[in-house]
């Protein structure tokens, strides 16, 4: 076992703690059905406070990824009962590796589903205070490099602005989520930066602006929704997609 143990806050050694059990159980080092190490075992071999170790599987097993039973034990959990848009899990996803097409996929078909029509209600429903989020962001997106993390926090930022435009408190509870996917996806479309077909998706981004500024939803849902139907299709070009795969399995 290789991970965090230095002297810090109780809080921050469970995230370690949980961050290093969430990377080996999205890996698959930890196969469904499989059991986590032992409490004893654990902490005989790593030193950390029992304490710790409970509250990091108590952070999984709230993530779906582990269940506790008396006599099995703590074990890992079919990938479909995971909370699978926890901004957690989607980062462990992609720092551990390419993610399986299908969840790359599916988080493209959530966003599908979700941001054209938040777009729509923005539009509707935008303040001032929501359009100067948008500039914000899209002034971030042109004039930092693309292989800085700060254009991929803008375009996050963006997104982001989307949802808190919408003024629909439901859409905007789904925040940590949709951004974490919009931030990894992005990353991982554009993580070869010689790759020729390469580009700034700024001004698709600032059409969809232009139509929640002028208050047009129609004209706010249909570019964006070309915007992630581009997304996906540039990230076609990074990873191939088997549209035959089943939804929940990889």
């Amino acid at each position: 076992m290789s991970y965090d143990t230095d002297a810090r806050p109780e809080k921050r050694k469970n995230e370690s703690i949980a961050d290093w059990l969430g990377r080996q159980i999205v890996s698959g080092t930890y196969a469904c059905g499989e059991a986590i190490p032992k409490e004893m075992d654990f902490l005989a071999e790593t030193g950390i406070s029992r304490g710790a170790y409970r509250e990091a599987v108590r952070r999984l097993v709230g993530k779906g990824m582990l269940v506790t039973r008396t006599r099995s034990g703590t074990r890992v959990t079919p990938r479909e009962k995971w909370s699978l848009l926890d901004p957690d899990v989607v980062r462990w996803s992609f720092e551990t590796g390419k993610p399986p097409d299908w969840y790359i996929r599916a988080l493209y078909e959530m966003r599908a589903m979700i941001e054209p029509p938040a777009a729509a209600f923005a539009a509707e429903r935008r303040t001032e205070e929501d359009l100067q989020l948008f500039r914000d962001a899209l002034h971030a997106m042109r004039y930092c490099d693309m292989t800085e993390d700060s254009w991929h926090a803008a375009d996050a930022s963006f997104h982001r602005a989307i949802l808190v435009g919408s003024h629909n408190p439901v859409l905007h509870s789904l925040e940590a989520g949709i951004c974490a996917a919009v931030a990894h996806t992005t990353a991982f479309r554009y993580r070869d930066m010689s790759n020729p077909h390469t580009r700034n998706p700024v001004d698709e981004h600032a059409a969809v602006f232009e139509r929640i500024e002028a208050r047009d939803p129609v004209g706010a849902r249909r570019l964006m929704t070309e915007l992630v139907d581009t997304a996906l299709l540039d990230s076609r070009g990074t990873t191939v997609f088997d549209l035959g795969l089943p939804t929940l399995k990889g």
